[in-house]
């Protein structure tokens, strides 16, 4: 009787923790964090036009479907003469046809196959900025007047937006620019040439000096390091080649002949000519040849 007894009551705590633990959650395992996976490039377009260029980015993509941009970045073009590739991932369309660009991150590589065209004719599409000399801020709805001289027939127009922005299509050349019917200096455009600083500086006053870019009169490439002398001014460009001297804003600087002259360990010297005196303040690229 008492054997029976006991068994009755085991039976009973069995019982009760077989009831209870239908009740409880399954244990689950701890989640682990999310690995990278693969790696893409971004491209803004499959095809652009020579002498365009666009910036590609490379994204991670992770196993949780989330993607970040990726560190370290390689970049490689199968065609430099058609795609010519810099460090950050910006691409320059050089001549029609079509190139692989691959990038490199950590243990991935993904690649894309972009394409360009022949657009516009000799025309290149230029883009930059118009900011007021004494605030630096920009010029919304400035009117730019482009032309490679006075006798030319080729004449282009934009305006500002609301960020100072302006797009135009230009000929290979140093083209002339105005800002509100006010000569602003002159760019240098080159077919097939990579991105550069088309920035421009309006609304000078009586302020003077000389700013633009130096760059390589073979590959186009802006030059970093040249030393840049104008009027016992001075500037070193940057590694987009972009340079500026300014002078007290004092109306007119009489003198001599004065010359803009750059100078780099690899290159020869270039010298312009830019009249007598110090007048105004305008812009004037420079293309620096290898000796």
């Amino acid at each position: 009787m008492r054997v029976r007894r006991h068994l009755t009551i085991a039976c009973l705590i069995l019982a009760s923790v077989s009831c209870g633990g239908d009740n409880d959650p399954p244990p689950t395992a701890p989640s682990s964090p999310p690995t990278p996976i693969a790696l893409t490039i971004v491209a803004t377009a499959p095809s652009i036009g020579v002498g365009e260029s666009q910036q590609l980015r490379a994204v991670v993509t992770y196993s949780d479907g989330s993607g970040v941009p990726a560190t370290d970045v390689s970049w490689l073009s199968s065609n430099d003469a058609v795609y010519a590739v810099w460090p950050g991932g910006l691409v320059v369309a050089m001549a029609p046809g079509a190139a692989t660009i691959s990038a490199t991150s950590a243990a991935f590589t993904a690649r894309t196959t972009l394409t360009v065209e022949r657009r516009n004719g000799d025309l290149r599409r230029v883009q930059g900025r118009v900011l007021d000399f004494a605030s630096q801020t920009p010029m919304a709805g400035a009117t730019l007047r482009f032309q490679p001289n006075l006798s030319s027939a080729f004449v282009a127009t934009a305006t500002t937006d609301a960020s100072g922005t302006y797009v135009v299509d230009l000929p290979a050349g140093a083209v002339n620019v105005s800002i509100d019917d006010r000569g602003a200096g002159q760019l240098t455009v080159r077919l097939g040439g990579p991105a550069y600083r088309a920035d421009l500086f309006g609304n000078p006053g009586a302020c003077l000096g000389r700013y633009g870019v130096v760059i390589d009169a073979e590959t186009f490439r802006p030059i970093a390091g040249a030393t840049v002398r104008y009027g016992g001014g001075e500037s070193m460009t940057g590694p987009d080649g972009w340079y500026r001297i300014d002078h007290p804003c004092v109306g007119a600087v009489s003198g001599n002949t004065i010359t803009i002259r750059a100078t780099h360990p690899a290159y020869a010297e270039a010298v312009r000519f830019t009249g007598r005196g110090l007048m105004g303040l305008d812009r004037l690229d420079l293309e620096m040849r290898r000796p």
